[in-house]
């Protein structure tokens, strides 16, 4: 039988970051055309998930869900055909018979190399030499790589690789909201405030903002990754400090937003904002948080360079920003609140490329590799 594992260390269930999302989506598409089973590690005591959007009792028949870790899971990667998943510790090929696809959407080493700054401790030093083994072993034994961008293409330099990027949902949030259901005045940052992003400055823009009349207010829509194995609590500390500097016009919710809640705040917001400090990691990182902001059709304010700031210039989506410059922001803030007509245009356009990132669409070229090797395997 030709069955799929799609892997995922990172956490699957109510809560749920890049990592977790795409893989869910991958599995939940694969589903419809292949036996396919979803590795990943669980929010909370859960045991089992139910992927979205799976449309027809055989895509149902076709999935299940096993824990990462588990005698289950050990054995569903056993057995499959192909595996799909990042290069992470206890992810490799099983048997000699078995196809293996690594997805190098995720840019690990430039965001460790943000993270652990100057001067790592010999910890994350080890932890960032277990990171590149890992990613030359992944380019140098998959049978296929993935990557999100074109510019990934260029960092990863391989014959053996298709470009899959992120997906924005379709069918329970294809509406802009009315006027009356919208907050006319809210900001929201959609994802983490990790080293290499800036939220400061987008705080420093908000703050100026109102001190001369301008009324606005920024939600960061949560300040806990799901996977609390990865938190940082000096980050938490300094997130703190960023409230306490932008109150009362900055809040934070206390938890990560849950999944099917996270395009209700967009489309209840006026701006949608991604911003990043100059980096290495800034060029070749794809924000997956953009696809939320397609999905509600929520203009976007972003740092220019990468695939982000490239897609909402080239398409309107919103604005482009240079980096840590709080004044550009603070002068695209009150643009996209101030001038219904811009604002209206950059949600058309918003809506006119959703269908494009459909994930039915994106995972496509995958479908097709999968159903060249069935065939060959048949």
């Amino acid at each position: 039988m030709f069955s799929v594992v799609v892997a995922t260390p990172d956490v699957v269930g109510e809560r749920m970051a890049g990592p977790g999302i795409r893989a869910w989506h991958f599995a939940g598409e694969l589903a419809k055309h292949f036996p396919t089973t979803l590795v990943a590690r669980m929010e909370g005591a859960q045991t089992g998930v139910s992927v979205p959007h799976i449309q027809g009792d055989v895509a149902q028949t076709l999935l299940s869900v096993h824990r990462w870790g588990s005698r289950d899971a050990r054995e569903a990667m056993l057995d499959a055909a192909v595996l799909i998943g990042q290069p992470a510790r206890g992810f490799h090929r099983l048997k000699a018979d078995q196809r293996i696809i690594y997805d190098l959407f995720d840019p690990v080493l430039l965001e460790l190399r943000e993270m652990y700054g100057r001067r790592p401790s010999l910890r994350q030093r080890l932890h960032f030499v277990a990171e590149e083994i890992r990613l030359q072993r992944a380019i140098d034994t998959g049978d296929l790589l993935i990557c999100a961008t074109p510019n990934q293409r260029e960092l990863y330099r391989s014959d053996r690789i298709i470009e899959v990027p992120f997906g924005a949902e379709q069918e329970e949030f294809g509406q802009q909201p009315t006027a009356n259901g919208q907050c006319e005045d809210l900001i929201v940052w959609g994802g983490g405030t990790w080293e290499w992003l800036d939220p400061k400055t987008a705080v420093d823009a908000v703050v100026s903002l109102n001190k001369r009349g301008v009324s606005c207010r920024l939600l960061f829509l949560g300040r806990s990754r799901p996977n609390r194995a990865l938190i940082d609590r000096r980050r938490e500390s300094r997130f703190d400090q960023l409230l306490a500097a932008g109150a009362p016009y900055v809040t934070a919710n206390a938890e990560w937003v849950p999944y099917r809640q996270r395009l209700s705040w967009l489309t209840r917001s006026k701006i949608a904002m991604m911003l990043h400090r100059s980096t290495a990691e800034a060029r070749y990182s794809i924000r997956t948080r953009l696809f939320d902001a397609i999905a509600a059709a929520t203009p976007v304010i972003a740092t220019e360079e990468g695939f982000a700031a490239e897609l909402v210039a080239q398409h309107g989506l919103g604005l482009v920003v240079p980096p840590s410059d709080a004044g550009a922001v603070a002068e695209a803030i009150e643009r996209l609140l101030r001038d219904d007509v811009f604002h209206a245009v950059c949600v058309s356009n918003l809506e006119r490329v959703r269908p494009q990132f459909a994930w039915p669409v994106v995972v496509q070229p995958l479908i097709e590799t999968l159903n060249r090797w069935k065939q060959q395997r048949d």
